[in-house]
């Protein structure tokens, strides 16, 4: 009796321990089977950071966290930039067929000196089993395989590589993307940038394939069946043994994002001197007040492809930039065919133009409400106790924007920066100028429309007038303002002493500026909305510039915007575009300082611009508004130094 009950017992216990066996990756000490071997096998992998070891050891990081450049030019980052708090490993064949996911035993497994993170996980036995099929063994093809990996992976890359091991389609998950969405001036809350404070790490994934090796026999896992006895991704197994395995070599990965910098690049406080009179006095300066960022990508690809025509048709993964290859973009099939209008805002957040009911596209008041704005002075200030003055301040990461085609370079899709300046007076300027800008109100209604033609400005169009006619009857100025007028225009004078004012004479040429000016101003009492537009239609179309008045919170005055379209590559060509050279591609650092302004800006009401901002306008053009002088540094990091 008692042996018939061992036996029965020992029935049962087999029973429970089989009933145990399962294909988790957790690793608890249950899942045993009945040769007592757990179902998980452990993995080393070491990830170099962007920032570069050699950089890291020769430069003197502050202990505050400040990035610095070095004197080779590389860019540190500031530490939470270089922060990795969790690794995803994922193991894949040659043509990245999905084969398994590592899983991270604990915190205390992720060790981070310097830039080399190194991280113990644990993969499925039964998973691997699977891929060396029932003879248990690989050819040497098969032993070698891709390696990739996220730091601080989002939920959306964790969602992927959950998905793929389970998908029909294990070749799916290599080209899955991500989405960022944001609405305008709230925090950066992605999580590909650590969420609103950073805290939660960068997204990080591959900067080039890494290649490794498995063991020939599944029977050699036996070898690595514990934390302390882990399969070495990043260095030599099995030493001196006919089971060598040499996988030299950290994992480089890079960022997913951009940022952006910017600096103060004027003599003062963001003012630039851009108009003088013709005696060579300074009457107008501009201080720029705004920056805002404009059509930013929402989508991205988890891990960075390239290929020689920008599309993703035999793009490369992780491959290196060039000089003549395109990083593809997730609509770069959409940008090449050309995106409508009216569908910018599936593609990009933080829209340039807004697109009313009439369908037509424009930068109005509802436009620029989109844009993610940040006063200057703020993003200055906000880090005025970690860089000098003329230090380049962090403002703001961005996701990557390419397009595959150097034609195909346009407002539109382009990633840029909109520059909000106030025209403002010099001390001790005077003159009707000084006196408009000193004095407004910011009701446009009331304030003097100011006029430029070619390089010269205007106060009111009584100047314009009066200039025209001082031009003389054969000057293109005088054609511009009066058209084909069969009258002898006369302009108004001011009253001298006693003496009347002269009465005006206006140009008879229903077309002309002039004309529809009178209409508007005398005959309507400057009351009409439709005579105002018609002449406002008039002017501009004869290359008239018109600023009106505007109240920007507390402050009036007059305003123009400044568009700068992001530089990649600058080919040194002006009015000729290159390839890869207006964009924004990850793990690079763009400095932003604008050192000139050498004119005045767009009017910031598009019917009164003579060449208002197009969506399909090409990104540089011969009338060059900047130009730009790019530093490369790793981050990687550009410098650009706009004059307007």
């Amino acid at each position: 009796m008692k042996r018939m009950w061992n036996y029965f017992a020992s029935i049962l216990v087999m029973g429970l321990l089989a009933g145990c066996s399962n294909d988790t990756l957790t690793g608890d000490e249950s899942d045993v089977d009945l040769n007592g071997s757990k179902d998980a096998v452990y993995m080393n992998v070491s990830v170099q950071l962007p920032a570069g070891g050699a950089a890291r050891s020769e430069t003197d990081t502050p202990d505050n966290g400040d990035y610095v450049t070095s004197e080779d030019g590389i860019e540190i980052g500031k530490d939470y930039e270089n922060e990795v708090k969790e690794i995803l490993l994922v193991l894949a064949k040659t043509d990245n067929t999905f084969i398994a996911a590592g899983e991270a035993l604990t915190s205390m497994q992720l060790k981070q000196q310097n830039n080399i993170v190194t991280t113990t996980q644990k993969i499925s036995k039964t998973t691997l089993s699977t891929y060396y099929g029932s003879d248990g063994k690989l050819t040497p093809e098969e032993q070698e395989i891709n390696v990739y990996v996220f730091c601080n992976p989002s939920q959306g890359v964790k969602d992927v590589i959950e998905k793929a091991a389970n998908a029909q389609d294990k070749k799916a998950w290599i080209n899955e993307t991500g989405l960022v969405e944001e609405k305008p001036n709230e925090k950066q809350i992605s999580s590909i940038w650590g969420g609103a404070d950073h805290k939660g790490g960068f997204l990080m994934s591959n900067a080039v394939i890494a290649k490794k090796r498995l063991p020939a026999n599944f029977d050699d896992w036996k070898d690595y069946s514990s934390e302390s006895k882990a399969f070495n991704l990043s260095g030599i197994n099995n030493a001196n043994s006919d089971k060598v395995i040499e996988n030299d070599g950290n994992i480089k990965v890079e960022r997913s994002v951009a940022r952006f910098d910017f600096k103060d690049g004027s003599n003062k406080n963001n003012t630039y001197d851009v108009v003088k009179d013709a005696d060579n006095n300074l009457i107008m300066q501009i201080q720029l007040q705004k920056m805002a960022l404009v059509n930013m990508s929402k989508s991205f690809y988890y891990l960075r492809r390239v290929s020689t025509n920008g599309l993703s048709d035999n793009a490369q993964i992780c491959g290196v930039e060039t000089s003549t290859n395109y990083v593809v973009d997730t609509d770069a099939q959409e940008k090449k065919g050309g995106i409508k209008k009216t569908d910018y805002e599936q593609h990009f957040n933080f829209c340039l133009g807004h697109v009313g009911d009439d369908s037509q596209w424009t930068i109005d008041a509802n436009a620029r409400n989109q844009w993610f704005t940040s006063n200057i002075n703020d993003v200055l200030e906000s880090t005025k106790d970690e860089y000098n003055d003329k230090e380049y301040h962090i403002w703001r990461y961005v996701t990557e924007n390419t397009i595959p085609d150097q034609d195909k370079q346009t407002n539109g899709i382009s990633t840029g920066i909109v520059f909000k300046g106030k025209m403002i007076a010099p001390e001790n300027a005077n003159g009707t100028l000084a006196k408009a800008l000193n004095e407004a109100t910011g009701d446009s209604d009331t304030d003097p429309i100011l006029y430029t033609y070619l390089t010269n400005i205007y106060v009111t169009w009584k100047e314009v007038r009066a200039a025209a006619i001082n031009a003389g009857e054969n000057s293109n100025f005088y054609m511009a303002t009066f058209g084909e007028t069969n009258r002898k225009p006369v302009a108004e004078k001011a009253a001298a002493g006693e003496n009347p004012a002269v009465e005006a004479v206006y140009s008879d040429d229903i077309n002309s500026p002039d004309y529809l000016w009178n209409i508007w101003h005398n005959e309507k009492n400057a009351q009409d909305a439709t005579a105002l537009k018609e002449f406002k239609k008039a002017a501009t179309g004869e290359k008239f510039t018109l600023y009106q008045s505007s109240q920007d919170g507390d402050d009036a005055g007059y305003y123009c915007y400044y568009f700068y379209w992001n530089r990649h590559n600058d080919n040194g060509k002006s009015g000729e575009m290159g390839p890869m050279e207006f964009g924004v591609v990850r793990n690079n650092v763009y400095k932003l300082a604008v050192t000139d302004i050498n004119r005045l800006g767009h009017p910031r009401i598009s019917e009164n611009d003579p060449d208002p901002v197009d969506p399909d306008d090409p990104d540089e053009k011969d009338d060059v508004y900047l130009t730009l002088s790019v530093e490369v540094l790793p981050w990687v990091v550009r410098i650009n130094n706009i004059e307007f």
